[in-house]
């Protein structure tokens, strides 16, 4: 119960003292429902799995025809032939030949994949994978993990066109339960379909916060940096159009390999389409080629072994920017942006000792993937 104290002048007026008191006393009240609300922090970790394929044939897709045990290929008198007929570079004609991916290389695939996983400070509650094969390969990277750390949510809806495209999808893992059903957006190339050829669709997936609202989660993989930077715009256009479909409200992040290298992120396009979709990016994504980064960037014909790209990033809805008035109570932490290296099998040196993300080797079950993953929060207000 709020006192009422008053002074007496020299002239007799009496002044009350109300307002000071009441004031604190609302500000009190305000501070101890602020405390006895929750507080919530959720992580987002975007991870590209490199080539996560099983280690059985899929006959719609020649994509696979790599991913095979060498005894599976040399009972195949046609496998040489096809390795060669869908694959220009010979390099990766002789891989498809070649390559041993039995089930013990893909166990050890799978544990160098968890151990990662497993490491990471806060644990991820959202978790985007592209190169993912299809869903049994990623219910078997979740039961790689620890009992106590699985997913309760995998999202992989194998959609990307096996003739186009490798036949290799976006997937979502994560803690939190879905809000809504899943969907794959194709990749709208308009007239530049020929020069783009195919690329993964992009993957929608609500889920529910823990304080009941929805978090629209968009997995992205880019076309790669061989193609023209006008199929990522394509891509970006196309990511664009589904995010402006939703409520202007909506709490949404996209994550995942973007494929734009240091030099495009740096460019105008890439500023205008942020501008245009309405999104924050973390600063670190367009600061340049310098270290830190995700992967390696290389020009050819150019000694390049200094300059990194982040290939891999998050772009968040304006509404989530702590700059931003919003109602909703959450925003995102841009300045939590980080590559999460947890394994000394993430990394290697050349020669000289210059570092560079590992790739994992089938040969000697040594690496993980040739990008590091990425990580960010989100936090209540």
């Amino acid at each position: 119960m709020l006192k009422h104290f008053s002074t007496q002048t020299d002239s007799g007026d009496v002044q009350m003292k109300l307002r000071p008191i009441a004031f604190t006393a609302a500000f009190i009240a305000i501070v101890s429902t602020a405390s006895a609300q929750e507080f919530h922090r959720v992580t987002v970790m975007a991870f590209n799995v490199e080539n996560l394929f099983d280690a059985e044939d899929d006959p719609d897709n020649t994509g696979d025809d790599t991913y095979l045990p060498l005894a599976v290929k040399q009972a195949d008198p046609d496998h040489e032939a096809n390795c060669r007929a869908h694959n220009d570079i010979d390099f990766y004609a002789q891989q498809c030949i070649n390559l041993d991916w039995s089930e013990a290389v893909l166990d050890q695939k799978l544990a160098a994949l968890a151990d990662v996983i497993v490491a990471a400070a806060p644990y991820p509650d959202i978790l985007i994978m592209p190169e993912t094969e299809n869903p049994a390969i990623v219910a078997r990277l979740n039961n790689a993990l620890p009992s106590e750390l699985r997913f309760q949510t995998l999202v992989q809806l194998d959609s990307t066109s096996v003739t186009s495209d490798r036949g290799i999808d976006v997937a979502i893992a994560s803690r939190l339960p879905l809000a809504a059903a899943a969907t794959a957006h194709q990749v709208d190339f308009g007239t530049d379909t020929e020069l783009c050829g195919g690329t993964r669709d992009i993957i929608e997936v609500p889920l529910t916060l823990p304080d009941g609202k929805a978090l629209h989660v968009f997995g992205v993989h880019l076309p790669s940096g061989g193609n023209p930077l006008t199929c990522r715009e394509h891509a970006m256009r196309t990511l664009i159009a589904t995010r402006s479909a939703l409520p202007q409200d909506a709490l949404v992040i996209a994550g995942g390999d973007f494929n734009l290298n240091c030099s495009e992120t740096r460019g105008d396009l890439f500023q205008r389409m942020v501008r245009f979709g309405r999104w924050g990016v973390p600063p670190e994504v367009t600061s340049g080629c310098a270290e830190p980064g995700t992967s390696k960037h290389r020009e050819r014909g150019f000694g390049t072994w200094f300059t990194w790209s982040f290939l891999d990033f998050f772009l968040v809805s304006e509404n989530m920017l702590a700059e931003q008035r919003s109602m909703s109570g959450w925003f995102v932490n841009l300045g939590s942006f980080r590559t999460a290296v947890t394994s000394g099998e993430q990394i290697e040196a050349n020669g000289e000792g210059f570092v560079s993300s590992k790739r994992f080797n089938p040969e000697n079950g040594t690496g993980v993937s040739d990008h590091l993953p990425v990580m960010i929060e989100l936090v209540t207000r």
